[in-house]
């Protein structure tokens, strides 16, 4: 079994260091399609983003929600689709309402009461 082989990239392109992109080998693109999913208090109801993301887009989304910068080294977080268009942060205008923490049993996974 060729190890190498890369479904999107074809035979022998993934792994390469000729053809693969930046100094990594093992970085070759995007892989398959797969649903993005945003569960949040503030998550646009109903709304389908079209915006190009992929997981490096969460790591894009702290690094400029908190001002953190890039982690650098070729990584593709610099690259990556923002997931902003997916949340409404104004005031009021969204129709939710402000929630409270919600806390988990760490042995059940059932919610719990907060803790004083």
């Amino acid at each position: 079994m060729d190890l190498k082989f890369d479904r999107l990239s074809g035979i022998g392109q993934c792994g390469n260091a000729t053809t693969s992109k930046g100094p990594y080998q093992d970085r070759c693109g995007y892989g398959p399609r797969l649903p993005f999913l945003v569960i949040s208090p503030w998550a646009k109801i109903n709304f389908v983003d079209h915006t190009l993301t992929d997981q490096t887009s969460i790591l894009r989304f702290i690094e400029d929600n908190w001002h953190l910068g890039r982690i650098g080294n070729n990584s593709y977080d610099s690259k990556a689709g923002t997931i902003l268009n997916m949340f409404d942060f104004s005031s009021g205008s969204s129709g939710h309402i402000h929630v409270s923490p919600l806390f988990l049993d760490p042995d059940s996974g059932m919610p719990a009461l907060a803790r004083k």
